[in-house]
């Protein structure tokens, strides 16, 4: 047990952000009570010598460029916060660092740069660590190699004369100790054979896949104590990508719904009901503000994205790190999450009528079929919602050659995606599906694209399910696709959860035809996967034509149905 010790400024930042004095998230909130209820845990304890002497090395270097061109670093109380949360507390039994993993998540401007090559730095010199390997690593070689400049330049502003440390082009060595701080390629698969002791991951948000940390994780396994940082702002990959799912992952485990007492986080941004143009909350998502950051700059910001507003992603996402989707997009994913509900196709025991969408693939695409219920008052749960539910396959060659590869793994290892081994989708196995799900419901028409089906529809009609051709055209996707929107708009929609739906609806670009006004979900790249979407659309339009239903009106538009 240590002495919370408040003549230290780390340990005053804290408790200000707890008490309120300090404007906070809460997030950053519950990282200030989760740190100070360490203090009084018997099997560690805060190392004070160690975090003072970091902050006092950071203090010899000096800025090299801008307002604050040859001034000494000196720390910022929530910079000194960020060291004293990674290397303060130790366990007892071993006199190593608690903490292994650290996310600092804030927005842009705030100087995370800067912090990354300060504590590489202060590891290289005072780790105390022969044969240090240290890491700069980004989603590219020219953003790592920004954060590497930065660290060379701080290791000349203390080292001038080159006795501690040799630098080159990529690499800073210090030879006494045999250590060094590397640039990395951004390419996981030229990572193998390292022996990382430190690394740090800059602007995660643009990583698509968990490949590149988890090959210098890997590659982590001898050492002692070992840390992984990432200093990152929002982006625009959200569900099912690495930084939205380590984010959501940092929150639960300071609710305390999981554990891991290797992680430390600080997640500065916008709470839920935040107005993102509200100034008074902007130091939220920018602890820097007023010192760093400059007010008038967000503001003259915030003013240019209400008045343009294709701006006002980039302004919420890069300086109130928000994570947005792109405004390309067709449907908010918050809109979609806020739908989804776990749906267990057994959990309605009406034997009700549904109507289905099916998208069958070529050789490395997607297959998926989308069962779909209208409302029905005699249901006992979601009586007044349309409830769409997926099932997702792919070929084990799909896997294995698509760029989606790690998410299509994980989905799997999930459930959430079925694999089927061999180079193509069996359809047998996709119709036997289909009729397993007899039980529970009674199918009215499955609707379907008319590629590459002609055996399937022959199977199926042979097993007396009521095939029906649906249209890929504008025309015929327009309805169900404007008529989808509506409800789920108006709150008339729930979708089964499934993390690769979520994604799927953030691929979707609308295709427009501008003399018809006609829509159709498209997808603006051939490696985003929009079937799940697809099908959801068709199942709906199954019913809409069905029921004879050609257009929308004002009203509630099912009244009168046969079924």
């Amino acid at each position: 047990m240590s002495e919370y010790d408040l003549s230290k400024p780390y340990i005053q930042y804290c408790e200000e952000v707890i008490t309120g004095k300090i404007l906070a998230c809460k997030d950053v909130i519950l990282a200030c009570k989760r740190f100070k209820s360490w203090f009084s845990k018997d099997d560690r304890y805060f190392d004070f010598e160690d975090v003072d002497r970091r902050i006092r090395l950071v203090s010899k270097m000096k800025h090299f460029r801008g307002a604050f061109n040859n001034k000494s670093f000196i720390l910022l109380p929530f910079q000194e916060f960020i060291f004293a949360g990674i290397f303060g507390f130790k366990w007892k039994s071993t006199n190593t660092r608690v903490i292994r993993n650290v996310l600092i998540f804030m927005a842009r401007k705030n100087a995370k740069t800067s912090i990354a090559a300060a504590i590489c730095l202060t590891q290289l010199l005072l780790d105390n660590n022969n044969g240090q390997e240290i890491d700069f690593i980004a989603s590219s070689g020219a953003q790592a190699r920004i954060g590497f400049e930065i660290t060379k330049n701080y290791a000349e502003s203390i080292d001038p004369q080159g006795l501690i440390f040799s630098r080159y082009r990529d690499t800073i060595k210090m030879p006494s100790t045999k250590s060094e701080i590397d640039v990395r390629n951004s390419d996981a698969m030229t990572l193998d054979g390292l022996n990382s002791s430190t690394f740090i991951a800059d602007e995660a948000h643009a990583y698509k896949t968990p490949d590149l940390w988890n090959v210098l994780k890997s590659s982590q396994g001898s050492q002692s104590q070992p840390l992984s940082i990432c200093i990152t702002t929002a982006g625009f990959l959200l569900d099912g990508h690495f930084l939205f799912e380590w984010v959501k992952t940092c929150k639960e485990i300071l609710r305390g719904t999981k554990e891991d007492e290797t992680q430390f986080s600080l997640l500065y941004s916008l709470d839920d009901g935040d107005d993102w143009a509200d100034e008074s909350k902007w130091i939220k998502s920018n602890p820097a503000l007023h010192t760093i950051v400059s007010l008038d700059y967000l503001r003259d910001e915030c003013k240019n994205a209400k008045n343009q507003p294709s701006l006002e992603y980039g302004f919420r996402t890069k300086l109130m790190n928000q994570f947005c989707q792109s405004n390309n997009t067709w449907i908010s994913n918050e809109i979609i999450r806020d739908s989804m509900a776990e749906i267990k196709i057994n959990q309605f025991d009406l034997r009700e009528y549904v109507w289905v969408g099916v998208d069958l693939s070529s050789t490395k695409d997607l297959t998926c079929f989308t069962i779909m219920w209208k409302p029905n008052k005699k249901r006992s749960l979601f009586h007044d919602k349309y409830i769409f539910k997926s099932w997702i396959y792919v070929s084990a060659y799909g896997v294995e050659t698509s760029p989606n590869k790690s998410l299509y793994k994980y989905w799997i290892d999930k459930g959430y995606l079925k694999q089927i081994e061999g180079n193509v989708i069996d359809y047998d196995i996709v119709m036997n599906d289909i009729l397993d799900q007899k039980a529970w419901v009674r199918y009215d028409k499955i609707g379907y694209d008319k590629f590459n089906a002609s055996q399937f529809v022959i199977n199926c009609e042979k097993k007396g399910l009521p095939m029906q051709p649906f249209s890929q055209t504008l025309g015929s996707f327009n309805l169900p696709t404007k008529e989808f929107e509506r409800l789920i708009l108006s709150d008339k929609v729930i979708i089964d959860y499934n993390p690769l739906v979520l994604w799927a609806f953030n691929n979707v670009a609308l295709a427009i035809d501008t003399k018809t006004d006609n829509i159709k979900p498209d997808k603006p790249t051939p490696e985003a996967k929009i079937d799940p979407v697809i099908t959801i659309v068709e199942a709906l339009g199954t019913y809409l034509y069905s029921q004879g239903i050609t257009g929308t009106g004002d009203g509630e538009i099912y009244s009168g149905n046969k079924k």
